[in-house]
């Protein structure tokens, strides 16, 4: 069964803000469990799907999402907001975690900021899919300014509450 997107951005409280946003949230719960069909590579932000971005884009021509193009106030730089249109209420994803658990994770993301997430996802990347042993280093070099002011905690703390690695020590799935 191919992951509903619309049904995510509903569950999330029906807006998702920001495309870096809406990756970092389907990379995240994939790793949770979720279990969607999309394949990830890094990229400047961290983990991308371009297959996702196809989704997303074909939920928007058929009508299943809206994309509305915004700015932010403070410096005018446009981003786009999803908003989930008609999607049902009950969920539409495989996934090996409850409902409840992928609703509170995503309640969990929808309160951090898109760089937080972005930091997450990376952190998560270096030290589980490259197996990065020194993946906070790594994190510094490839992500600078923005591993600073005390976002990398947030974004260990944000693992920790998802119970991801590296923040957490997680049995493999056998």
């Amino acid at each position: 069964m191919k992951i509903n997107v619309p049904s995510l951005v509903s569950a999330a409280g029906g807006e998702l803000v920001g495309k870096i946003r809406l990756q970092k949230v389907v990379y995240l719960l994939d790793q949770m469990g979720l279990s969607s069909p999309f394949s990830f590579e890094y990229h400047h932000y961290g983990p991308y799907s371009a297959d996702l971005a196809d989704s997303i884009e074909d939920d928007v021509a058929f009508g299943y999402l809206a994309a509305e193009q915004r700015r932010r106030q403070s410096d005018g730089v446009p981003y786009v907001a999803y908003r989930a249109i008609g999607a049902d209420e009950g969920n539409s994803w495989d996934a090996y975690l409850p409902d409840d658990e992928i609703r509170s994770a995503l309640g969990q993301m929808q309160h951090r900021s898109a760089t937080v997430l972005e930091l997450a996802a990376t952190i998560h990347w270096l030290a589980v899919i490259e197996r990065n042993e020194n993946w906070s280093a790594e994190l510094i070099r490839r992500k600078g300014a923005k591993a600073q002011g005390g976002r990398d905690q947030q974004a260990l703390e944000l693992l920790r509450s998802l119970r991801l690695p590296p923040a957490v020590n997680v049995p493999s799935r056998a």
